[in-house]
Parts: C-alpha cells; sequence; structure tokens
C-alpha cells in the first residue's frame, strides 16, 4: 500500500532508489537532501504577478517509482520548504482555490466565478545531492459551463464484448441555462506516444513543437496539437443541452449488446451482451462512410450508420483510420471547443518533429478550449498532451484490483458529481482531471456513484 507523507504529521521522507554516489552515505544508504518546490503565477497569463511567490499553495510530490507522496503547503514567498527528502525521480503537482475577493485583490482583475482553480504539473523532477529546488508555475484554466463528463476510451472484452466500436464521449452542461450543442467541436490530442527525451522533445518526453517548421515561440505554451477535429451539425438552436443534461457523441450509434450485420454482410456476434453498453440512443454519431468513400477510401467493415442519429461533420482529420477508434497506446486527450470556420482556416498545419515530412498536426490555439482531459496509463509513461491551465494533470482508468489497466475492460473515467441543486446535477470542475474523474462501468447518461 502507498504511503500517504504529510508534512505536519509525520516526517518528510520519500522512498526512492538513486545510483548517484552523492546520494549514498557511507553504509550505502540513500541519504535525504533538501529540496524546494517553488510557486509562482503564469507570466503569459499573469505578467504583473509572475514574479511573485504564490503563498498556500498545496503540492504534492509522488514519487515516480513507488508512488508514495509529499503534500505540504508553500508559505508567504511560495515555497515548500522540505528539510530531507530522499533523492530520485518525482511528479509534482500544484493546486490554488481563490474566492473571488482574493482573486480580484491578488491579481488585480475582475472575475465572475466564486471560486477560481488553479494548477501546475511537472513531471520527470530530479531530487538529489546536486539539485536541490525546482519552480513550477500555476495557472487558471478555462471553467466553462460545457465540460466533458464521460470518456470511455477502453472499449470493451475483444472476444466477449464490442472491442472498441463502442467507445463514446459524454458532455455535460453544468450550467443553469440551456446551451446548444450546434457548432460544438470535439478535438483530439495525439503527441509523443513514449516520455523519452531526446533532441525533439521537452524534458517531460514530449514532442518540442518549437522545432517544427511553423511551430513558432510559442508553440509549446500557446497551442495544443491535435489530428482529429470534428464539429456538432445545427443551425445554432437546433441540439440543446437542458441545464444538469448531457449530450453522447457515440462512435457507431446501435446496442452494441445485440448482433449486427457488418459492412461487407457479416454477421457480427455478441457474446456476453452485459461486457457492452446501448448506444442507439446517443445524440450524434461519428458515422466516417460517406468521407472515406469521398476520398477514395473504403468504409470501415463495423461503422454501421444510424440514420435516426445525427452525424458528425469531420472537420480535420490526418490519421490513418478510417473510423473513430480511441486509440488506448496513444493515450488520445480529449476536448472541447468553439471557433469559428474563418477562425480555424487560419491554424497552421504542422508535422512533429520527429517526423518532420510526416503527418501534419492542426495546431490549435488554446483559447478556444472550453475544457480538456488528459489521459494516461497508471506508469505515465507517455507525456500529457494539454498543458496544465486546461487540465493540471492527468486521469486513468483503474480496475476493482487497483491496476492502472486500460484496454478493453469496459471501464470508463467518469466526472465526480459536486452537487444537486434544484433537481439540476453540477459537476465537479477544478481543471484538474486527477481529482475530478474517478472509474466506472461505462455507463452512458450515467453518474459516478
Amino acid at each position: 500500500m502507498k504511503r500517504l507523507i504529510l508534512l505536519l504529521i509525520l516526517p518528510v521522507l520519500a522512498l526512492l532508489g538513486c545510483s548517484r554516489d552523492d546520494d549514498f552515505g557511507g553504509n550505502n544508504e540513500i541519504k535525504p537532501v533538501p529540496f524546494t518546490v517553488n510557486i509562482k503565477y503564469d507570466a503569459s497569463k499573469y505578467p504583473t504577478v509572475a514574479d511573485k511567490g504564490v503563498a498556500n499553495v498545496t503540492i504534492t510530490l509522488v514519487n515516480a517509482a513507488t508512488n508514495d507522496k509529499i503534500i505540504g503547503k508553500t508559505n508567504a514567498d511560495g515555497d515548500l520548504v522540505l528539510s530531507a527528502v530522499l533523492p530520485g525521480t518525482y511528479s509534482i503537482q500544484a493546486e490554488l482555490q481563490l474566492k473571488k475577493n482574493e482573486y480580484e485583490q491578488q491579481l488585480g482583475e475582475d472575475t465572475s466565478y466564486e471560486i477560481v482553480h488553479f494548477g501546475g504539473f511537472q513531471e520527470k523532477v530530479t531530487v538529489n545531492a546536486n539539485i536541490s529546488s525546482t519552480l513550477v508555475r500555476i495557472s487558471s484554466g478555462n471553467l466553462g459551463d460545457l465540460v466533458i463528463k464521460q470518456y470511455y476510451y477502453a472499449g470493451s472484452d475483444t472476444k466477449l464484448g464490442a472491442n472498441f466500436r463502442d467507445q463514446f464521449i459524454e458532455i455535460h452542461n453544468n450550467s443553469d441555462q440551456t446551451i446548444y450543442a450546434d457548432g460544438l467541436y470535439l478535438v483530439f490530442l495525439e503527441g509523443n506516444v513514449n516520455n523519452n527525451v531526446t533532441n525533439y522533445t521537452l524534458s517531460n518526453g514530449q514532442y518540442d513543437w518549437s522545432k517544427t517548421a511553423g511551430g513558432g515561440t510559442a508553440a509549446n505554451t500557446d497551442y495544443v496539437y491535435s489530428n482529429i477535429l470534428i464539429k456538432i451539425p445545427g443551425n445554432g438552436s437546433q441540439y440543446p443541452i437542458l441545464p444538469g443534461k448531457s449530450i453522447v457523441v457515440a462512435q457507431t450509434a446501435i446496442n452494441h449488446k445485440v448482433p449486427f450485420t457488418d459492412t461487407n454482410g457479416t454477421g457480427v456476434a455478441i457474446q456476453d451482451p452485459s461486457k457492452t453498453v446501448d448506444l442507439s440512443q446517443a445524440d450524434f454519431e461519428t458515422y466516417m462512410g460517406d468521407y472515406n468513400i469521398s476520398n477514395g477510401k473504403k468504409p470501415f467493415m463495423w461503422d454501421i450508420q444510424n440514420i435516426m442519429v445525427p452525424d458528425m461533420l469531420i472537420n480535420y482529420w490526418s490519421i490513418a483510420s478510417n473510423d473513430l477508434i480511441l486509440n488506448v497506446t496513444s493515450m488520445l486527450g480529449v476536448g472541447i471547443l468553439r471557433a469559428t470556420d474563418a477562425e480555424i482556416a487560419t491554424w497552421k498545419k504542422v508535422a512533429a518533429p520527429k517526423a518532420p515530412t510526416g503527418t501534419l498536426f492542426l495546431q490549435v490555439p488554446k483559447k478556444f478550449i472550453i475544457d480538456g482531459v488528459d489521459i494516461t496509463d497508471k506508469e505515465q509513461n507517455v507525456p500529457k498532451d494539454f498543458p496544465s491551465d486546461i487540465d493540471a494533470s492527468r486521469t486513468f482508468i483503474m480496475n476493482e484490483s487497483g491496476l492502472g489497466q486500460n484496454n478493453f475492460t469496459g471501464l470508463s473515467v467518469i466526472r465526480k458529481t459536486k452537487e444537486i441543486v434544484n433537481g439540476r446535477v453540477v459537476l465537479q470542475d477544478t481543471n484538474n482531471s486527477a481529482n475530478d474523474f474517478v472509474t466506472i462501468k461505462a455507463n452512458p447518461r450515467g453518474y459516478a456513484q
């Protein structure tokens, strides 16, 4: 069982071995070292206070090898001063909540929110005798009225269930007003698929997009990179999302619990209906048959169209797959955004620095993103796709045995319910998916228990 180390209760220690001689005592025992985490505001968003340390920020250091934690708060100078941390590699998560009056007083600008959430995140931070501090900058995200409620990317049992055919995304109206889904975009991010540090990556293993042609100096701070951008149709007032309600975007909007005939005329049986879900009542589906035919491709054999469910519109598609298959290996981050066709037309298309002549990614300005969720595996072998002001951390599927197993489990990540106000469900939204999401059996329009 991993241990939780509270600074005010127990001595500050974390367990991790290290091969450096400087970190060992005379008996080959690991020697604790002092380490300081300094917190400042994001300089690009809050330039007037960027040089000031931020007090009362909750810091969590997680040992990359053992998952042991150190938790504490910054002092008036914005420092969490640890007198004895055992050397190793850590991830560092920073969290702060400011009330409306505190936000306006500290940052000198107005806000309409009663509580503003800040977050920051760093991975692969080295602690040893020669590295005694690190700086983490925090930022507030876009606390939108629409949030990603459920992200079912795992798929179900490949033999007894529906494989990846039953994947879906659910979007929730967290406000007390009706919001129209018309024109809303789903954006999927796929960066580097491992966190190995090379000459074309950042220190966390994610691509250094500034090194690709057309990337620009703000490539890693002001943009995210997508190979899939799909749009909800509508004339602007056609698809309302009522307060506290949600919409489901299915890969294929059929009842996956019953047999069906694929596009080749072959019957597909379902061995165990309990392993999968019924998506026949989804609000939208990503049917790509016509799109593929128009591009000279054969439709995917399992891409069955439900003529009663509106099709998503394909705006940008640069992956080889001819269906919306949420790759559980690539760990696609998912976001929702609004932008005009004219704005999207100005967005650059750039190649990854690893393959400068390969697939082009759409460079999406992060200011258009309403909500985003980063996913990972338990071991965090894939780097974050979203910056920390959109998602301060990441979430992943945790099965009943406590293992971070992702593939074909029938499990989904879903946002926690914060409260119910006069019958309206309000979901938790702190822009920190590690806190906001839990694992459930995939359940379209269901809720976390």
